[in-house]
């Protein structure tokens, strides 16, 4: 326990060493604070971000409840893949359903491959009564890209601040650079001289 906690002394700054540059403490301070801004800041704009994609999420679920899935008559036949893989491929086909005010409607729907002409296909339309396109979203897919954009959010925070530590540490490097070569350029002569 010991050596990990000199490990850390060392690590903040805080272990008293004489040898230690203004520049070296500058260092020091500057990852405390970027570790005190993950810790601290970090949580809050996940938990921003969080909330926004779950408000967001959340209305469009209640504007997405009048949705309501329709039978309807596929006018043409679907292609039939081309490789054993394109069964899964949507196709949009000509179709013919009744929207909620008792008339028909005529629109492309989605298909599998392979479907053929007078096969009844089911789907997703508005309001309306016009094709969506997808499912309506649900409150369970809307808890995941909650979580996911919290942590997208805490990820891309962390390698922000890893990303300005390193600039920190570059500009710091230059630097010591700059003032070790002008300490060698006053001290260094007189010892490379030979009496």
């Amino acid at each position: 326990m010991r050596p990990l906690l000199r490990r850390m002394n060392r690590w903040l700054g805080a272990d008293g060493n004489p040898l230690r540059r203004p520049t070296d403490r500058m260092e020091s301070a500057v990852r405390v604070l970027l570790v005190l801004a993950f810790l601290i800041a970090g949580p809050l704009i996940a938990g921003l971000a969080g909330h926004l994609t779950d408000t967001s999420g959340l209305r469009q679920v209640r504007h997405e409840q009048s949705w309501h899935q329709v039978s309807a008559v596929l006018l043409r036949s679907a292609p039939h893949p081309y490789y054993a893989y394109g069964s899964m491929t949507t196709y949009w086909i000509p179709g013919r359903w009744r929207t909620p005010s008792g008339r028909f409607e005529v629109a492309d729907v989605p298909t599998v491959a392979g479907a053929r002409a007078g096969s009844v296909v089911r789907f997703w339309v508005d309001r309306a009564g016009h094709a969506t396109g997808r499912l309506p979203l649900t409150r369970d897919l809307v808890t995941l890209r909650t979580a996911a954009a919290f942590m997208i959010t805490l990820i891309v925070f962390g390698i922000a601040l890893l990303i300005i530590s390193g600039f920190v540490r570059y500009l710091l490097d230059r630097r010591r650079l700059a003032i070790w070569g002008i300490e060698w350029a006053a001290f260094g002569p007189r010892w490379t001289t030979r009496r």
